[in-house]
């Protein structure tokens, strides 16, 4: 379809469709609210946005990937073509429920795959939401990539909640780990001298790193806690643990710093007569940006009345390792009064306000605008895979 006038057509239907959803969404983004689910356990979620999506005939796969919380719903066009994917988040933060904006994403989606579906008869191709549990430090997406979960999705579209109208030009890499110092306990007065200190394992860490961070990039952090500092004043610590957290806007050179971090480690086991065990958590690798997809995404922004800047995101997400397999964007309409940082209480309440249900509806119709371009123009989504094979573009 390369005639403008039927793709605007086109396109003003499917937002007909989502204006009809506008009521649905918001009771639906307001239960997700009121019940938060942490990682990889969103049951709750998943059967009220399985309820919608096969209420209006989309066929939900459940347990995608072989994570009960993990789900696709298609909707095919007239003929094989293109596939892609909308790629929601349902998980809330611990303790303070979501005050991520994920209900938005999750509700705003769902209600994006429905509207597409009611114009995919005139398209080729297909359009997947794909729901993806635990992104807030469970990796969802990068234990769906690993398993073919995106096998065949040529273009992933997602937004999220935040006080920006932006496109994310980028975001941090991240790899945490894990040391467990194992010493000798004693009497911490009567005969320290026959204990080795865990705890100094720890703290001769934390100095090394200290050291270590006059000599690292200006785009890298390197932020750690102590997790377990001992047993009782009065032992000399047989146990303690630290866990680090090392990011950069390279997914590369977060490898390489690793190294050097854990090379402070073992050294400090060494100078202070311990025995360190290490262990990762999941890499969160940096965000590829590829402009020509983002393109699309501002010039729908643009149309629709928002005019988007390019931005980095200053924190990480499993999103990264997906944008490294696939042609990815991810975006950004006000859910947030100005100057609300996400993961506070401020965010919390947005997520239920009128504000964040509104934006959610805003960034449901720059999707379903993007991915009609997407699908009708094969023009547009060739520009941007040879833009992806081209390089790894960050944005900096």
């Amino acid at each position: 379809m390369n005639n403008r006038s039927d793709l605007s057509a086109l396109k003003a239907r499917a937002l007909k469709a989502l204006d009809g959803l506008d009521a649905e969404a918001r009771d639906l983004a307001l239960r997700i609210h009121a019940h938060p689910e942490t990682g990889f356990e969103e049951h709750q979620a998943v059967a009220w946005i399985t309820e919608m999506l096969e209420g209006h005939g989309l066929a939900v796969e459940r347990g995608i990937a072989e994570i009960p919380t993990a789900i696709a719903a298609r909707a095919r066009g007239a003929a094989p073509g293109p596939t892609v994917g909308l790629i929601a988040e349902y998980d809330a933060l611990a303790g303070l429920g979501h005050a991520c904006g994920h209900n938005l994403m999750g509700a705003g989606m769902a209600a994006a795959a429905v509207a597409l579906r009611a114009v995919m008869p005139e398209l080729r191709g297909s359009v997947v939401y794909s729901g993806t549990p635990a992104e807030e430090g469970g990796g969802g997406k990068i234990l769906m990539l690993e398993r073919g979960a995106f096998a065949g999705v040529d273009a992933a579209l997602q937004y999220h909640a935040g006080p920006d109208t932006s496109v994310a030009t980028g975001c941090l890499a991240v790899q945490t780990v894990q040391f467990r110092f194992s010493g000798r306990p004693a009497h911490a007065a009567a005969a320290p001298w026959k204990g080795a200190n865990a705890l100094d394992g720890v703290l001769v860490t934390f100095t090394a790193v200290n050291a270590l961070r006059q000599q690292i990039r200006p785009d890298a952090r390197i932020h750690g806690i102590i997790t377990d500092g001992g047993q009782a004043v009065n032992i000399i610590p047989e146990r303690a643990a630290a866990e680090f957290g090392v990011r950069s806007t390279d997914g590369a050179y977060v490898r390489e710093l690793m190294g050097r971090v854990e090379a402070c480690a073992r050294a400090a086991a060494g100078a202070s007569g311990t025995a360190v065990a290490v262990s990762h958590g999941l890499f969160h690798d940096s965000l590829k940006y590829v402009p020509a997809l983002a393109g699309v995404v501002r010039q729908n922004a643009k149309t629709l009345g928002f005019d988007m800047a390019e931005k980095l995101v200053g924190a990480s997400t499993d999103l990264g390792n997906l944008s490294q397999a696939v042609p990815t964007v991810s975006y950004t309409l006000p859910t947030c009064p100005p100057g609300v940082g996400m993961h506070t209480r401020e965010a919390l309440d947005a997520g239920a306000s009128e504000l964040g249900l509104r934006g959610m509806i805003n960034d449901a119709r720059v999707m379903v605008t993007t991915a009609i371009d997407l699908l009708a123009s094969p023009e547009i989504l060739e520009t941007v895979r040879a833009e992806f094979r081209g390089g790894n573009s960050t944005g900096f």
